[in-house]
């Protein structure tokens, strides 16, 4: 998604998360929270609380993840819990132009048991529609800050 900010603004966004958790608080979230660390260390924790539309429920879940690399315009991190999936995520920017950067939220699973969960239908479209409003969510608070 096309974020009208540099990547470095971008990253900098990513940071003052610690110190601003609201800015990741919209409709499917609850926001976040730091138990160990903050978003630049690798082995920082936090904690989400999110809403997912699944087989006509609404399911809210807290979640637990942990930062497991940091680069100058990536962000990747591990579910740590529920743990059972072994799902990875992966917040990137690349700079487009002096101003604008894409902004990517990509998630898998080195597991064949989350490979299956994340590619099963109703999973599958909670979970996009889910990084859908996310993106659009961190693109706006990044935009609104800068």
């Amino acid at each position: 998604m096309l974020v009208n900010v540099s990547a470095s603004h971008g990253r900098d966004w990513f940071l003052s998360l610690k110190d601003h958790p609201e800015r990741y608080r919209f409709a499917t979230h609850d926001g976040i929270e730091f138990v160990q660390g903050d978003f630049g260390r690798v082995g920082a924790r936090f904690k989400t609380r999110e809403k997912f539309h699944f087989l006509g429920l609404r399911l809210k879940l807290e979640l637990l993840f942990e930062l497991v690399a940091v680069g100058e315009t990536s962000f990747r991190f591990r579910l740590l819990r529920p743990a059972w999936l072994d799902i990875w995520g992966e917040f990137s920017l690349q700079e487009l132009s002096s101003g604008a950067a894409s902004l990517q939220l990509g998630i898998g699973s080195d597991a064949k048991l989350g490979q299956r969960w994340l590619k099963f239908g109703p999973v599958a479209s909670a979970v996009s529609g889910q990084i859908t409003q996310e993106v659009a969510h961190i693109k706006n608070s990044m935009e609104s800050v800068a």
